[in-house]
């Protein structure tokens, strides 16, 4: 019986048993696909800092879809329950007529998504999107799936990959009162992190160097970061004409 670096007991008859079928597989029977670096690698890098405050995720699934119009139309007690324990009650009582596009505030996040989603249209094929959903004391990961469906809706399933609890960041309170005279401190609503004046950084370090819990707190302006955009447009969006391009989509 061998051990492995932890200690644990490797049978070598099993070894060699998936030796064996390892053996059987041919390189053309296998497709590389390496996901987003960029953001997987950030989750990776947070995982390695802390592991013992790492939880894996409760099974946590949010759904929603939007029809033809862009109509947002929640699906499932899921969505309310999310919507109430992350404090945006607009969310828990939809307007029947109110779009997806109108719960952006930033022009560039906007854009990113309607390319996504024409892309989904198009081409009748599925995306996924590695996305952040904090809460000031948690920091969270999801995969969210969109899907195209008959008559132009679209569905979007954000399943939670794991999160990591941390000290309760103020900051990101939507109940704290905000000094609507300060300028907005930009956050990415991909990767969570913060605009300090000159480069992105984790949250928690851009709201203890600019001193923000010490006056009355600025607003948030959630965008992307270059990094993100970057990534975004070259795994998700750059593919779509190679895929349609091979499928012979018009």
């Amino acid at each position: 019986m061998l051990t492995d670096a932890d200690g644990a007991g490797i049978d070598r008859h099993e070894m060699d048993r998936v030796a064996a079928i390892v053996s059987l597989v041919d390189a053309s029977d296998v497709e590389r696909v390496d996901p987003p670096a960029g953001l997987w690698g950030r989750i990776a890098a947070a995982v390695a800092a802390e592991p013992d405050r790492v939880a894996a995720g409760a099974g946590t699934v949010v759904e929603y879809a939007i029809d033809a119009d862009d109509v947002v139309i929640p699906a499932g007690d899921e969505w309310s329950r999310f919507a109430r324990q992350n404090d945006a009650p607009e969310l828990d009582e939809l307007a029947p007529d109110r779009t997806l596009w109108s719960y952006f505030g930033s022009d560039e996040v906007r854009d990113v998504w309607r390319l996504l989603i024409d892309r989904v249209r198009s081409t009748k094929a599925p995306a996924h999107v590695p996305l952040r959903c904090d809460a000031p004391h948690m920091r969270r990961w999801f995969e969210m799936t969109i899907t195209p469906e008959p008559g132009g809706v679209v569905r979007f399933r954000s399943a939670l990959t794991f999160e990591e609890s941390r000290p309760a960041v103020a900051f990101l309170d939507d109940e704290i009162e905000r000094d609507g005279d300060r300028p907005a401190v930009p956050v990415c609503s991909w990767c969570g992190e913060g605009h300090d004046g000159s480069h992105w950084r984790r949250i928690e370090d851009v709201v203890r160097d600019l001193r923000l819990l010490e006056d009355l707190m600025p607003s948030i302006d959630y965008g992307i970061c270059p990094s993100c955009r970057d990534l975004m447009s070259a795994e998700l969006l750059a593919p779509a004409s190679t895929q349609q391009a091979a499928s012979g989509h018009d």
